[in-house]
Formats: structure tokens, sequence, C-alpha cells
């Protein structure tokens, strides 16, 4: 197994295809948060082209990188999609941009926050997108709701699954899960995510 510090082989061919499990990190630390995560899935899935499979509880985490903010909401759904990568982060933009996000500060609060994770076993790099995220194993607050939902899933260019990348993680800031019952003072006319399809 390799180190968790270790970055993926840089490759610009993209090798996946619309039967690859994709994952998707959501995350906000502004406003209604429990909102925003539930607006966004309802505006991604509100389109053929991307099917939800999975998605792992709530939790709550300490902000990385800039720690005078807000603590954040974060998720990570696993989807089924006919898009390729690039055009699923024009998506994953578009929807920060119908919601409002402002990408005014790096590390910055934000209300809104979609990031591509994994795309199946494709590891690519161009000047838009890089796959799999290159800092996902450096942080706990993707690691652990993504554990949740595809713990085996092993991440291209790392030889290692997503339970072995949490196990190695130096990442301690506080994760922790938010449990449905605990958490309707925040909003209580809407859940934060969909529900899956049943099978």
């Amino acid at each position: 197994m390799k180190s968790s510090n270790q970055q993926p082989a840089a490759s610009n061919q993209q090798r996946a295809t619309s039967n690859d499990r994709v994952f998707i990190a959501l995350g906000s630390n502004l406003g209604d948060r429990a909102a925003w995560l539930r607006q966004a899935q309802e505006k991604l899935f509100g389109a053929p082209t991307v099917q939800l499979v999975a998605a792992s509880t709530v939790y709550e985490t300490e902000p990385v990188g800039k720690i005078d903010q807000p603590a954040f909401l974060n998720q990570v759904l696993e989807v089924r999609t006919t898009l390729a990568p690039e055009n699923l982060l024009s998506r994953l933009l578009q929807v920060e941009r119908e919601l409002g996000r402002a990408r005014n500060e790096r590390w910055g609060p934000r209300n809104i926050d979609l990031d591509l994770l994994a795309f199946g076993g494709c590891i690519l790099k161009t000047g838009r997108l890089t796959l799999p995220h290159p800092e996902l194993h450096r942080r706990r607050f993707v690691l652990q709701p993504w554990a949740e939902i595809a713990p085996e899933f092993i991440v291209p260019g790392f030889s290692a699954t997503v339970e072995g990348l949490l196990k190695n993680c130096g990442d301690n800031n506080r994760v922790q899960k938010i449990e449905r019952q605990n958490y309707s003072s925040e909003n209580k006319r809407c859940w934060w995510y969909i529900d899956p399809p049943k099978e």
C-alpha cells in the first residue's frame, strides 16, 4: 500500500465510462447549511445525466486551511452519470453558480462547495481537473463519509481503498456525524439529502 501522502501518477488519458463509480463531495458553512446541501442535490439530479446511487449521512467538521470560520456540514455522494469527467465538473460548477457561490477567498467560507473526488479508474490531469482529487487523502472530512458508503473502493493512483486512506489519514480535525433527529432545528422544512433509489 502506498503512503497516504503520495500523490497519484498523472495521466491525460480519459479512461472513464458511464458505468464507472463516481463520487462527489458536498460542503457548506454559511447560512442554512442543510438547505444548501439539499438544494445542490435537487439541482444536480434535476436532469437524467446524473443519478444518485448512494449518500452518506452528514458530518459536521472543523474548517481546514482557514480556521477562523464557521464549522462545515459535509457529505459524500455516489452517482451514476452519462457525462464525461470534465463535463461533470462543468455541471458541478454550474450548480454552484446557480446557488450563488462566490469564490472570494481560497479556503474561505462558502454556502456550497461541490468537488469531484473520483471517476471510476480515471487518472486525469488537465488545466481544469485533476482526478482523483489531489487532496482527498489528506481530508478526514472527505474520507470519513466516503468510507461510510464505499469503504472498499480502490482510489486510482493510490493503490489503497477509501477505508485504507482513512486509517492512514493524518488529519485529526473533528468530524462528527450528525444524527437525523438532532438536526431538525436548522431546517425543519427539508432533510439534507435525497434518499437513494430503492432497488
